[in-house]
């Protein structure tokens, strides 16, 4: 999930400070000053971006397509190949074109990389499908056989439901050595858990119900996608026209399928309302095994846990203590398919806005340190090196 990002400046100074101790005491100087420039690209501070912006090069940035789907390209001025960094956006309905995004891909190109951030299936429609794997897939693919892209590799990096989709492409044995890193800010891991959290505020971890609290645009987006696992017909139509008079960010978006009857709908229409319109967590495994077969099949496509694959590049995640769509489990689940994976839990950030203050620093700090490794990675360096 993703919903467009509230910018807050930092004091100029205070970031000056930080980048400086940062490069003495974090990490080498080169992979740090990297990270400066990402970051002041994506915080779009008032003195230190236009210094960056006056010592890097300006990147190409044009529109084009990748594996069929369009996509933003930015590239570091001069001549590649370069270390190619495959961008995938959450559920955004601007998608390529928000200004955050585009800035992330400029502060990026700046700091070396080729960045391409494809609009994919579903991301700009808020209903994320098989489909929307597959392209993943086929993106990812696509970029890493670029001329372009150094060694025949990239580095996946997403946000939210991205973060997610970069999992997914990553343990896809189609991908299997042209990864260099995931790195991913507050992905899910568990589709199933997500469909608990969304409709009844609830998921179970180690057995126990846990209560845990959301965006109600985490249920908005669960119900599109659910509704899109539906065979075509009749139902999926109707259900699909009703949900697009929900408000996007309607404080209860699952109102009106808890209100209507399903008199007219088959049984396998049915099972999917009984499902969103369902509040008790004490009924939600039943009701989710009571769903038909296919939309079962589709929704464990959506699910990087699902299956035996595992991932063969580093992965290095980042969240919130406290994310509003994803709780920090779903980050540490994916050890289950990622043997080198780090997490790096953060108070600097919330799901993806990056906030910063006096008393935040250590936090910043930390949210640096996985930006620093994340980069390195990306460039085939060992995130230990150094």
């Amino acid at each position: 999930m993703s919903r467009r990002p509230r910018r807050r400046l930092l004091l100029p100074a205070l970031l000056l400070l930080l980048a400086v101790l940062a490069a003495v005491f974090w990490s080498p100087i080169i992979a740090q000053a990297r990270a400066v420039v990402v970051l002041s690209a994506v915080l779009e501070t008032p003195v230190l971006t236009p210094v960056v912006g006056a010592v890097t090069r300006e990147p190409v940035v044009e529109d084009a397509c990748v594996a069929g789907n369009p996509a933003l390209f930015a590239r570091p001025g001069g001549e590649g190949p370069w270390p190619a960094i495959f961008f995938v956006n959450g559920t955004v309905q601007e998608g390529r074109e928000l200004p955050e995004v585009r800035r992330l891909a400029e502060g990026l190109a700046r700091a070396g990389y080729l960045v391409v951030v494809p609009d994919l299936p579903g991301l700009r429609s808020d209903e994320i499908t098989p489909e929307t794997v597959s392209e993943t897939v086929e993106v990812a693919r696509e970029i890493a056989d670029s001329p372009e892209a150094g060694d025949g590799k990239v580095g996946l990096v997403g946000v939210s439901t991205g973060a997610t989709l970069a999992l997914l492409a990553a343990v896809d044995p189609e991908m299997g050595e042209d990864v260099l890193v995931v790195s991913g800010v507050a992905p899910y891991s568990e589709i199933r858990t997500v469909l608990n959290i969304a409709t009844t505020g609830y998921y179970r971890h180690d057995g126990e119900l846990v209560a845990y609290q959301t965006d109600p645009f985490l249920s908005y987006v669960i119900a599109r996608s659910l509704v899109a696992a539906l065979p075509e017909g009749e139902d999926r139509e109707k259900l699909a026209s009703e949900l697009e008079e929900v408000y996007r960010y309607d404080p209860d978006p699952l109102t009106g399928l808890r209100d209507r009857s399903t008199e007219d709908l088959s049984p396998e229409a049915e099972s999917v309302v009984e499902l969103l319109a369902n509040r008790d967590p004490e009924r939600f495994d039943e009701l989710y095994d009571a769903l038909p077969e296919g939309v079962r099949e589709d929704l464990d496509e959506l699910s990087p846990l699902t299956g035996t694959g595992q991932i063969e590049a580093s992965v290095e995640l980042v969240s919130g203590p406290r994310d509003k769509f994803f709780p920090v489990s779903e980050s540490y689940a994916v050890s289950r398919i990622a043997p080198d994976l780090s997490v790096t839990v953060s108070g600097a950030l919330d799901h993806a806005e990056l906030s910063f203050s006096v008393q935040e620093l250590p936090a910043f700090l930390r949210l640096n340190g996985f930006v620093v490794r994340s980069l390195r990675e990306a460039r085939g360096e060992d995130r230990r090196s150094g």
